[in-house]
């Protein structure tokens, strides 16, 4: 009976791509545990994939499974499935996670000695193996209580650093953390990331947080989390009523949440969430071709607001 009822399952055209999509949602929520049940059905549907392997890989990340995402990174680099530079990029964030820093080397120092490899992406293996033996240092210093930390020049690189402290103990180098969210040279994205932390980990230690043109001191230990806070909820929720322009709303939801992060501990200056949500509505249609998107729009500083945001998104 069971052989004859398995027999029976056909998936529907388009069901992987559908659970892609709403593992992706729900991701995007947090609801990572949700998320990771939805990919590795996709992905068990089809392990060649490449969109379901890498979601999944990310999902693990995310929900702290480092080490089955460092495997499925690995194996999908063995395969050549998936973005070459963005697999290694996760498979080293996990390997710092897991504190396997000689494994870095290990993994990346033949990858160097590739036939004419670009100096671009030589240059990014290399910083990739400089990182791995930074957080190595990190981790020995603050098993030792003498931890520090500085942010590395590149964007990019700023990120994994910032990435990779969420699950250390930073009290001993919560100074220098703060000093870097402090520092007028830390781009906004960076700042929300590290203050993050600092809420995470209950830090109690005033902060005080400039950026976009605003002051504030704050308790990390006493903040909402960065999508929790009443005016992004109010926005979202309004933008989610146009079920009927599905994509529209989905294309809004996700630049709404972007420019929150970037916003974060702060909110737009306009807290009318009809507004915003009209604002994020007319953007995601100029992101799908209608330059007209904004004709007649009621409020300029909000505009100008947005296109502020835009330009400091980070790809």
């Amino acid at each position: 009976m069971g052989e004859q009822q398995s027999r029976r399952v056909i998936p529907f055209p388009g069901l992987k791509e559908r659970l892609v999509e709403r593992g992706l949602d729900m991701l995007q929520n947090q609801e990572n545990v949700e998320a990771i049940s939805l990919l590795e059905q996709a992905y068990e549907m089809d392990e060649q994939d490449a969109a379901a392997g890498t979601s999944l890989a990310v999902a693990y990340y995310e929900n702290r499974q480092w080490g089955e995402s460092a495997g499925l990174c690995e194996k999908m680099l063995h395969e050549g499935s998936g973005e070459y530079d963005e697999l290694i990029e996760l498979y080293v964030m996990n390997l710092i996670q897991l504190r396997k820093f000689s494994e870095i080397s290990a993994f990346i120092s033949p990858l160097l000695g590739e036939i004419e490899l670009p100096p671009e992406k030589a240059s990014r293996l290399k910083s990739l193996i400089d990182l791995g033996q930074e957080q190595k240092e990190i981790t020995e210093s603050a098993d030792e209580s003498f931890a520090s930390f500085q942010l590395q020049k590149g964007l990019e690189q700023q990120m994994i650093q910032s990435a990779a402290l969420a699950k250390q103990n930073i009290r001993p180098m919560k100074d220098d953390i703060i000093r870097e969210i402090e520092s007028e040279q830390t781009h906004p994205f960076i700042q929300t990331l590290l203050l993050n932390i600092l809420r995470e980990q209950r830090i109690g230690d005033e902060v005080i947080v400039s950026k976009w043109g605003k002051e504030i001191s704050v308790n990390p230990a006493e903040l909402l989390e960065p999508f929790e806070q009443e005016l992004f909820q109010q926005t979202k929720a309004l933008i989610e009523d146009h079920s009927q322009e599905l994509q529209t709303a989905e294309i809004a939801q996700e630049l709404l949440q972007k420019h929150a992060f970037l916003l974060y501990p702060f909110t737009w200056r306009n807290n009318n969430a009809e507004l915003l949500s009209e604002a994020y509505l007319r953007l995601s249609r100029e992101y799908m071709g209608d330059e007209t998107a904004f004709q007649l729009f009621s409020d300029e500083e909000l505009l100008d607001e947005i296109r502020r945001l835009e330009k400091a998104e980070m790809v």
